[in-house]
């Protein structure tokens, strides 16, 4: 095994006092960015190590999910501080919208927020990284400080991607190889109005590509994902693997971000990505929380994975790009 992590995930954690209006409210949830995409990247059982660079408040325990990653995980980015977490209210109302509120009494971004010099001097070896979506100003300054030459996939924090900030990303996408918007962020990027067909969004797409990354992946929630790969001019929707029931939303694209990057710095095959990150999302969406994730069995994962691939033929989930 690597001295160094093969994958390194970056991201915050938070605790999360969830409440919706049909049941009893559920306090001190584990959550974050950073957990969640952990969480969908460590269903795989590639790649062999993975690595975590992340805040850790007083109040805060996850040596019971580290200890139950049987070695794989290096904690040696895990900066613990004796300040408390990220105290979030996650509401959501009748229509299922769903709002977060920083509360009070907890620490705010300056603390929790992740810093260039918290990136282990080791980590400049791994092969690469995935930076889940936190705050902008946090975010930017990491992704900076990333090694050159590494593959490295960002997920852009809902706040970040107001047009104003659109030149400060163009230069940050210079440096990303997969970029992992929600439909949401895009068309917050672009102000523009929901595409009536996925056809509609590819020359966003495209444009985002032409920035830099390779592969540009849009999340759409229930309805899937939208892929473009600019190294073999191709774009794909995948679907959403299907589910009988869904419990909880919070954190699927996160995970999905983490399962498609497993899959993504072995073989580079974006289309296969997808279909992993797909198969993440599903996993997260089957109970309350993160802290499921992480004690799925691997054999289900690869069960459902085998079963969801049989399902999509490549050629015809293809879009046209034009």
């Amino acid at each position: 095994m690597n001295a160094h992590p093969d994958l390194v995930v970056i991201g915050q954690l938070t605790l999360d006092d969830v409440v919706k209006f049909d049941q009893l409210p559920i306090l001190d949830s584990p959550g974050g960015s950073g957990l969640y995409a952990l969480a969908g990247a460590s269903l795989y059982d590639e790649p062999a190590k993975l690595g975590f660079i992340t805040r850790l408040g007083n109040d805060y325990l996850l040596e019971h999910i580290f200890d139950g990653l049987h070695g794989r995980l290096d904690t040696q980015g895990v900066k613990r501080l004796q300040a408390p977490s990220i105290h979030i209210w996650s509401m959501f109302d009748r229509k299922g919208n769903r709002y977060f509120i920083i509360q009070r009494w907890g620490s705010y971004d300056d603390v929790m927020g992740i810093y260039p010099e918290d990136i282990p001097p080791a980590y400049q070896e791994s092969g690469s990284f995935l930076v889940a979506a936190f705050p902008f100003d946090w975010q930017s300054r990491v992704i900076e400080a990333l090694p050159a030459g590494k593959l490295i996939a960002v997920d852009p924090h809902f706040q970040g991607v107001y047009p104003q900030n659109r030149e400060r990303w163009y230069d940050l996408l210079k440096k990303i190889n997969v970029f992992l918007p929600s439909e949401e962020e895009l068309l917050r990027f672009y102000g523009i109005q929901r595409q009536a067909s996925l056809e509609g969004y590819l020359p966003f797409l495209k444009e985002l590509s032409a920035q830099g990354p390779e592969v540009v992946c849009v999340k759409l929630g229930e309805r899937g994902a939208l892929l473009y790969d600019r190294t073999v001019e191709k774009s794909w929707h995948v679907p959403a693997c299907p589910m009988e029931a869904v419990v909880d939303v919070t954190g699927c694209g996160d995970a999905f971000c983490g399962g498609f990057m497993a899959s993504y710095a072995l073989d580079r095959d974006s289309f296969q990505a997808a279909m992993h990150g797909a198969v993440s999302a599903s996993f997260n969406l089957e109970d309350y929380g993160v802290l499921h994730n992480y004690s799925v069995d691997h054999q289900r994962v690869k069960h459902r994975f085998a079963a969801f691939s049989a399902t999509l033929r490549e050629s015809a989930q293809q879009l046209q790009v034009s």
